[in-house]
This record gives C-alpha cells, structure tokens and sequence, in this order.
C-alpha cells in the first residue's frame, strides 16, 4: 500500500484516516488510506518478505463525521463481503442480459472483493479452496421470483474450521453451522449452487455407529 500521511487536518481528497492497532503500522500518526469507504482489508508488504494483513475493526470519527476513521486490528474480526444491493443486482443482470448471457442466477463474492457471475464448480472449488485465514466466499442466489436475501457464505476460521451460514428470503432464520471439513463444506456449497436440497447433508458428518 502507498505511504500516505496528512498532517493537516485532512486526508488528500479520495483518502480517509486510519488507525493501526499493532503490526508494521502500529506506531505511525496520521496515515491515510483510500477511502472511504474502508477496505475491509489490507495487506501490507514486509521488509523481511512477505505480507501483514489487517481487518478492518470499526468506523468512527473524532469528532467530524465528514473526516471519518477507520481502525484496523491484525486481530480483529473477519468481516464478510456485503451482499449486493438490490440496485447492484439490478446492474449486474442488464450487463449480463446485455452481454447475451441470459438471466443471471448467481454471484460469488471474496473479501478481497473479488465478484463472479454465475461461477461454475471449479470456480467455486477454487475460491472455496484459496480461502485464508479470516477470508469468507460469499455465494448468493438472484432470482426475479424470490424475496430478501437468499445466500451461504463460508468463512476459514482462524482454528482451520470452517464456518457456513445460509439464508434463504426475508422470514427464514440464518442457519449457522460450523465443519472442520474442507470436502464437506466443498460438497455443501456445489449443492447449494446447483440448487440441490440435499446439501445439508453434506455437513451433517457420518452418522455414529449402532456398535453392532
């Protein structure tokens, strides 16, 4: 990232203030970065090789809300990418019809703001696959007749399980669940996406034996 300081009050237009808790920027005053809004992260190049990576933790201000702060934290929470709006949605599938390629059913999003139309399997196995630490892959359904968000995202816990959270339209409640299984979790998503009611089972686990 671009070493960025302002020390007049105001960041450079197309730059916000930022605070680092920790890591190689931990000890500079008034660094800046593109914004807003914040990336959710940022990677950071080290001099021995390498790269630090922060989590956005909050937003805030000192005291002007049109000079707003972001704060990162190297321990701060995962934050997953937004579901796209109904107004992206609607550009998305104009440029895809407009493109010839017909309705357009599904998007994948990563946090590194990575967005795919319409992913094949392999796509998705490839993301689901280069997930980090703290990264989610978000795959979420548009379609003209359904209503609120329908959608699972899948987020590569610090611990090397995986955490999938589904949603299917406005009423229904978000389904949390957690697998320590990178083909599980693989077999669960490719269901979802090829709209296959069984793929919950693939998170279920083998069932317990009976001990005969």
């Amino acid at each position: 990232m671009e070493d960025v300081f302002d020390t007049t009050g105001r960041p450079p237009k197309g730059w916000m203030h930022a605070i680092f808790h920790g890591g190689p920027y931990g000890e500079d005053v008034g660094r800046c970065i593109p914004g807003p809004p914040a990336p959710t992260t940022l990677e950071v190049p080290l001099a021995e090789g390498g790269a630090h990576v922060y989590r956005l933790w909050t937003v805030g201000s000192w005291s002007d809300p049109e000079d707003p702060v972001a704060v990162y934290n190297p321990d701060g929470p995962p934050v997953p990418p937004p579901l796209l709006t109904g107004q992206e949605t609607e550009w998305l599938r104009d440029r895809h019809q407009k493109e010839g390629l017909g309705p357009l059913k599904l998007v994948a999003l990563a946090t590194s703001g990575r967005l795919l139309r319409d992913p094949g399997a392999p796509t998705i196995e490839e993301m689901l696959a280069g997930l980090r630490h703290g990264e989610h892959l978000l795959l979420q359904r548009l379609t003209d007749h359904d209503e609120g968000d329908w959608y699972i995202r899948v987020l590569f816990d610090e611990d090397d399980t995986y955490e999938v959270v589904h949603q299917e339209g406005t009423a229904a409640e978000r389904e949390v669940t957690r697998s320590a299984s990178r083909a599980a979790v693989r077999d669960a998503v490719l269901r979802w996406a090829a709209e296959q009611p069984s793929w919950r089972t693939a998170l279920e686990g083998p069932k317990p034996g009976n001990g005969s």
